[in-house]
């Protein structure tokens, strides 16, 4: 249920407003276990957050809005997310992009969508969700991936670092940049 909550948020996260989509080209994900094996702490980092026109029309300053009240000022990650703790969000620039981070704590593994079998083999993390919530398509890791029939990163079990990377859209898709409606709220917020 927690694995679904976390593929839940990514869903929100870049579902947005109605009209519109927030989406990213990038979700990177590390993952470093404590000493116990089993809690431990994240970062998921979005790269260059953008909007997608919803029928045409630019909704790109709704999705912002979305973003920073729903997101960055509001608890919807932390609603979304019972697993996660101590969740800490940011939104910055970096070469012209706008970038979010998401840093939190963890108390299992599972809590993140990690898995392992029978409590000792390899770890595990299907990249994909069920239907519609979709977890974006897998780039990169520091594990196996298993392939598109089997949609599955695999880490030894002695792992205690994981990385994974997936692309949240494609270079054919119209996106609309945020970065200068980030740089105006944040010039008005100060």
């Amino acid at each position: 249920m927690i694995r679904k909550n976390v593929a839940l948020f990514s869903l929100i996260f870049l579902a947005g407003a109605i009209s519109g989509c927030l989406t990213a080209e990038h979700k990177e994900t590390r993952i470093k276990l404590n000493a116990d094996g089993k809690s431990g702490s994240g970062v998921i980092l979005f790269s260059n957050i953008s909007s997608e026109p919803g029928d045409t029309a630019d909704v790109s300053k709704d999705d912002f809005n979305s973003l920073i009240t729903e997101y960055y000022q509001g608890r919807k990650i932390e609603q979304e997310n019972k697993g996660m703790k101590n969740v800490r969000k940011n939104l910055y620039k970096v070469e012209g992009k706008l970038m979010g981070e998401i840093k939190f704590d963890f108390d299992d593994l599972k809590d993140v969508g990690f898995f392992r079998y029978k409590d000792s083999g390899p770890f595990m993390y299907y990249t994909v969700g069920e239907g519609f919530f979709t977890s974006g398509q897998y780039e990169a890791s520091n594990g196996s991936y298993a392939g598109e029939k089997m949609p599955v990163i695999f880490w030894e079990p002695d792992q205690r670092e994981f990385y994974l990377k997936m692309a949240l859209s494609t270079p054919q898709e119209v996106r609309r940049p945020l970065v200068a409606l980030f740089q105006d709220w944040e010039t008005n917020r100060h």
